[in-house]
């Protein structure tokens, strides 16, 4: 891999992990190590620097499916943390040679070990060492090491509950599920398999870690999270790192040193068609799809016990919920039009607000026999904001401004919680009416969106926190009818812009089939 432009201390660890680590247990186990492209790029990133030699980056998540040796590549930065050259130390001179024979380039960072370094190595149940722990044992017992980490740093004292590092310090498992690390001065955490780490003791320990990131400027201590796809709706710590990065994404929030690195097979991939399975089993796992066995897994789905949402969250690596998704993400990309709707063409407004989760959503529709969905605004409450409120006039504003850009035949609102608004709007001579989410009304506008979108009879302009609100919407039916919910009542996972949508599309194909002045409008439903 050349070398990049950017500041890394990466590319002399990439060369000091192939040096002294073997791959832990299992097929290859005692073997030399060779970083795959992918890999190598995550510790490039992982260990980039700002022109003072600071880290870039103090939280670095990766995502990958089963099997793809998330926990033995954080057993090679465990032990990288615990002797390597993984903190700034000066920028190469010409001719720069490190100890064990890396050649630098002149300018690239040099790094030196951690003083003292306290590596915490999370597994999720109590008395469980771990897969990342244990595939560090490996590689550092004197009877299984790489003869070269034998020869440069002796025989490091390793047991079943700590490792003591030479010249100080430590590496040891904890117990995600139990452990309280109030106190610690971490230089690095790893938490494996956050998609597991669901319970409330377990989110708490996690928010205590970071902090405790933070105690030792020059040690720089950060965290890697490996993770499998979460089950939407659980609110486990992955679900909570993936809406943080999401929100990093649509400018709702600062990045904070988020490395964010997630796979999962693209949307054209349909897993009920099995040439479809494999290839998108191979382009999930990337550089692993070589000793992966591809076509075994791709047969496991036919297997009448699997559930098709878990062999999407596991081989796939997609977030899939066990209640039934309810738009596939490959007919909502057929429908993505990328086109805004023309300014003065006639729509519908769909206005939908949620008074316990603080969310309200407002999308146009256009009165056509192809309808056009544009996400007009989204309010949203920021990631850890525990005192923030919809802005209802900034919402009752973009109303208006959405007046004088098309022509609104109607303002679809359900009074529930907009009957303040939607008297203030009505006193502006906007068409206001009310769409009462009952059973009898969301049940056929729902069928009617669900119908479009999978014959892609309808059209959007690709606003991802659209996308992202439809994917989190789940499909149930009951006696009462068929309409959207959240997976989980009290999942942080919003859908007011899906619901929006759906009143908005289904009010604007009725205009299409019935011509209405504003004088009647009040009077329609």
């Amino acid at each position: 891999m050349a070398k990049p432009k950017f500041l890394s201390l990466g590319w002399a660890l990439i060369d000091w992990i192939e040096t002294f680590c073997v791959h832990g247990p299992g097929d290859v186990e005692g073997q030399p190590v060779e970083l795959d492209d992918e890999f190598a790029a995550f510790i490039l990133k992982a260990y980039a620097v700002n022109p003072d030699g600071s880290r870039k980056k103090r939280r670095g998540v990766i995502s990958r499916p089963k099997g793809r040796a998330k926990s033995e590549l954080a057993a090679f930065l465990g032990i990288a943390e615990a002797l390597g050259p993984v903190r700034f130390d000066h920028f190469a001179k010409r001719g720069e040679v490190s100890a064990w024979g890396y050649r630098y380039s002149p300018g690239e960072p040099v790094g030196v070990p951690v003083r003292r370094p306290e590596i915490l190595c999370f597994a999720t149940e109590l008395g469980q060492a771990g897969n990342t722990y244990d595939a560090i044992r490996y590689m550092l017992d004197p009877e299984t090491c790489a003869p070269a980490l034998l020869d440069t740093y002796g025989r490091i004292d390793v047991g079943l509950t700590r490792i003591n590092i030479p010249g100080g310090g430590t590496i040891t498992p904890e117990a995600a599920a139990d452990s309280s690390a109030d106190g610690r001065k971490t230089t690095f955490a790893v938490c494996d398999e956050s998609h597991l780490w669901t319970l409330p003791r377990m989110k708490r320990l996690h928010q205590v870690v970071l902090r405790n990131l933070l105690k030792r400027k020059i040690a720089s201590g950060w965290m890697l999270e490996t993770t499998t796809m979460f089950a939407p709706g659980e609110g486990s710590v992955a679900e909570g790192t993936f809406e943080f990065a999401r929100a990093i994404a649509e400018g709702r929030a600062s990045d904070l040193g988020l490395l964010f690195d997630h796979r999962e097979a693209p949307a054209k991939f349909d897993v009920r068609k099995p040439k479809d399975r494999l290839a998108g089993l191979k382009w999930v796992y990337g550089p692993a799809a070589a000793w992966m066995d591809l076509q075994a897994i791709a047969d496991s789905y036919d297997d009448p016990q699997t559930s098709s949402a878990e062999w999407e969250r596991y081989w796939f690596n997609r977030p899939r919920s066990l209640q039934g998704q309810w738009l596939s993400q490959l007919d909502w990309d057929l429908c993505n039009g990328g086109t805004p709707i023309p300014d003065g063409a006639a729509i519908v407004l769909g206005l939908d607000a949620s008074l316990s989760d603080d969310s309200t959503a407002l999308v146009a529709v256009s009165v056509d026999d192809m309808p056009h969905v544009h996400l007009v605004g989204l309010w949203e409450r920021p990631p850890n904001a525990s005192d923030w409120t919809v802005d209802i006039g900034a919402v009752e504003e973009a109303v208006r401004l959405a007046a004088m850009r098309w022509k609104v035949l109607e303002v679809a609102c359900d009074p529930f919680v907009l009957n303040r608004s939607m008297e203030v709007l009505a006193a502006d001579g906007l068409p206001v009416t009310e769409f009462r989410q009952s059973a009898q009304r969301m049940t056929p506008a729902t069928q009617r969106v669900t119908a479009l979108v999978r014959t892609h009879q309808m059209r959007h302009d690709g606003d991802a926190r659209l996308a992202r609100h439809v994917s989190n919407a789940v499909l149930r039916e009951d006696s009462r009818g068929v309409r959207l919910v959240k997976e989980q009542p009290r999942s942080p996972r919003k859908i007011d812009a899906a619901v929006a949508m759906v009143m908005a599309v289904d009010r604007a194909q009725w205009h299409r089939d019935n011509d209405v002045t504003y004088d009647v409008m009040d009077s329609i439903l």
